[in-house]
């Protein structure tokens, strides 16, 4: 099991002006599934995903990431946790304007202290699996948005995640884009790789295999579709190789 939660609470506030926003949230994901966490605007989903990615901590219950009791991890292992087990992809990209799509993917391993030349050998592999390798010199404003969130994509794998966590991925692209993308995470989960995507879009949700529904801070349905795997063929701009990982 990657990640087991427990009779999780979370609430911002105190006494009377406290707000609850999950409540008795009980979930498991093992190992290569990809799940779609769905539920309407302050519904907690966003909630739930900063727990999930260590960004926050719950009020109470037990979140245990790869049989690690995450609730005992100080501030800095659970940001050792987070660089290392888990790689975020969020609907606004976050890719540094003045940098190439080569050094944004780098910047994971630039602050990790990784050598310049491992680090470039990791980071072009990772443009070539999602399909870049011609623009690994272009700034994200010569990049269309589905470049740019394939970019987010490899930077996101540079350390071999446990768990890719995509919030709205395509909230900002257009339906043919975002179908692409789509595609391209379905595609790193068959070899492999847990995705959660966290989104309200019934379309992007369609790529999971299972579907978890939040309401007003709970869950309050968790389906396995019938869907096979393979809904995402490998896209054109896809590469037949190297598979991810890369062989670094």
């Amino acid at each position: 099991m990657v990640i087991k939660i427990t009779d999780m609470y979370k609430n911002y506030g105190r006494g009377s002006s406290a707000v609850t926003a999950l409540r008795k949230v009980n979930l498991e994901i093992s190992p290569g599934e990809i799940i779609a966490i769905m539920g309407p605007s302050g519904s907690g989903k966003s909630t739930l995903m900063n727990i999930i990615g260590c960004l926050d901590r719950p009020t109470k219950g037990i979140y245990r990431f790869k049989g690690k009791n995450v609730n005992s991890l100080n501030d800095n292992q659970l940001a050792e946790l987070r660089n290392k087990h888990i790689g975020f992809v969020f609907q606004n990209f976050n890719l540094l304007s003045r940098a190439t799509a080569l050094t944004n993917v780098e910047l994971p391993m630039i602050y990790a202290g990784t050598p310049a030349r491992k680090r470039r050998t990791i980071a072009m592999e990772l443009l070539e699996v999602v399909g870049l390798q011609d623009r690994i010199n272009h700034k994200p404003s010569e990049l269309s948005g589905g470049q740019k969130q394939r970019v987010a994509v490899a930077r996101a794998l540079v350390n071999h995640p446990a768990v890719l966590l995509a919030d709205e991925p395509t909230g900002n692209l257009d339906s043919k884009t975002g179908a692409e993308i789509m595609k391209l995470f379905d595609t790193l989960n068959g070899i492999g790789v847990t995705v959660i995507l966290v989104t309200h879009d019934r379309e992007v949700a369609n790529y999971a295999r299972r579907v978890v529904y939040i309401r007003d801070g709970e869950i309050v349905s968790d389906t396995r579709t019938s869907k096979e795997s393979g809904e995402g063929k490998i896209p054109d701009q896809m590469p037949a190789g190297p598979k991810y990982p890369p062989s670094f």
